[in-house]
């Protein structure tokens, strides 16, 4: 979207006020989630742009395993090679656009459904019947397009641009933060997914504050992780982390929602308990604590509707083991009762956001995660 078309949709005076110290800043402009125009500068200059996750390297563990992707409007299908090498490949065929394979599962090759051509998980051309005739027809350079792809801590994670700048160096920090949860070693197991009928930024600033724990969750969250203890560092990279350490007394009559799953990771003292929400931008949520990792994945649609797959992550000990059904169970259960609870505070805000009455509000200290996003989000719209 070009620069002049953003400012005439979000005034420079609300801007300026979004730029501001935390101490005196203010949110994005409501027409930052409502406007279908930002949106379309956002899939140009962030989406494109920017390394999106993709998946896990647990969901394909064994060569020929795959799993396919609806990303941007894009067919894509994450495989593991017989090399052992994990690829991005576009699913569209190279002859009449047929998608060459769909789900998940292990195969040899993926053979097209419409004229049976053929390709090797690599995405090289294997077999293309009754092309003999076709001048010129190179079998050589016939093959699926590879995105650019790249693994950090058990994410795969892609982008449609073959120049960006490599994640992982810019992620050094976070992965140096939190390298004692081990979150390459988790198995992810899908726990929910929703249709969400707003603007994706609205659950990426929900997920990155505990302010609402006095309120939404106060009857879930508020007394395990209360939102008076939480605290944000400054960032280095394209992230923001939230930690949100325990209630420091007992709270009386509560029962641990969470089960006994058994300890992951080398978490020093002050980490055990302690819960992390961190986001690597544009949107990728995930949230480690000492046994399990939670992963929220944002597939945006429109302007005001994204599908949200919720992933709970557990150390292999828990799956394996039988005595820990019961834990792995209930963290799931309470995992949708708290996104119920946040369906309800993105919905109203999305209902507010949409009101004439309604420009911008003032950050509370709670929310400098939110404040490290808009800073990000600005520097890459305009």
């Amino acid at each position: 979207m070009p620069h002049q078309v953003l400012s005439q949709v979000l005034s420079p005076h609300h801007l300026a006020q979004t730029r501001q110290p935390l101490e005196r800043a203010t949110t994005l402009p409501a027409e930052a989630f409502t406007s279908q125009s930002v949106y379309e500068g956002e899939i140009e200059r962030i989406f494109l742009r920017e390394w999106l996750c993709a998946g896990r390297i647990d969901q394909i563990p064994d060569a020929g395993d795959y799993f396919t992707l609806d990303l941007l409007g894009d067919k894509l299908v994450v495989v593991r090679g017989t090399d052992e090498q994990i690829r991005v490949l576009s699913r569209v065929c190279r002859h009449r656009a047929a998608e060459v394979v769909r789900g998940a599962g292990n195969t040899r090759s993926f053979r097209c459904p419409y004229h049976a051509w053929t390709y090797h998980l690599d995405g090289s051309l294997a077999g293309a019947p009754y092309m003999d005739g076709a001048a010129g027809f190179d079998r050589k350079t016939c093959r699926l397009p590879e995105l650019r792809s790249e693994l950090w801590e058990g994410w795969i994670f892609v982008n449609f641009d073959p120049d960006a700048t490599p994640l992982g160096p810019r992620l050094t920090p976070l992965s140096r933060t939190l390298a004692n949860y081990r979150m390459s070693e988790m198995i992810a197991v899908e726990t929910a997914t929703f249709d969400s009928p707003f603007n994706w930024k609205v659950l990426v600033d929900n997920f990155m504050e505990a302010y609402h724990h006095i309120a939404i969750h106060h009857d879930t969250f508020e007394p395990i992780h209360p939102a008076a203890l939480s605290h944000s560092p400054d960032n280095e990279g394209p992230y923001a982390l939230l930690f949100m350490p325990p209630t420091q007394t007992p709270v009386p009559g509560a029962d641990n929602p969470l089960g006994n799953l058994p300890r992951h990771g080398s978490l020093a003292e002050d980490e055990i308990g302690t819960l992390v929400a961190a986001a690597v931008f544009p949107f990728h949520l995930f949230a480690p604590s000492g046994d399990s990792l939670a992963w929220y994945q944002i597939l945006p649609q429109t302007f005001d509707r994204f599908t949200l797959r919720i992933f709970s992550c557990f150390p292999r000990a828990a799956l394996e083991n039988a005595e820990f059904e019961d834990s792995v169970r209930m963290l799931q259960e309470f995992t949708k009762v708290v996104h119920h609870q946040d369906i309800q505070a993105c919905e109203t805000t999305w209902a507010g956001l949409n009101s004439r009455s309604f420009t911008q509000g003032r950050l509370s200290r709670l929310e400098k995660p939110i404040w490290q996003f808009n800073q990000w989000w600005l520097e890459r719209m305009s």
